[in-house]
């Protein structure tokens, strides 16, 4: 499995936590998903700008159109290196 569908199969685990009607549920999963964004930053930041990272933070529907551009960046670049 590759790190690109990994991220998106977390992040979409948490954005089912995030429908959940307990309000300790939500706030849980909104932790996590921030950690999940963390992590995809530091391991994208030479090529995502500070604030794709924090439109991120706010946008789950930004944040996983980030991993599938990650994904095809990264692809792209075995194929040229």
């Amino acid at each position: 499995m590759s790190p690109k569908t990994t991220l998106k199969q977390e992040a979409l685990s948490i954005y089912t936590k995030l429908q959940n009607p307990d309000a300790d549920e939500v706030k849980a999963a909104m932790g996590e998903y921030l950690q999940l964004v963390d992590r995809f930053y530091e391991e994208n930041k030479y090529y995502l700008a500070p604030q794709q990272y924090e439109a991120a933070k706010k946008d789950s529907e930004y944040f996983m159109r980030l991993i599938e551009l990650a994904g095809e960046y990264n692809k792209d670049s075995k194929v040229s290196g």
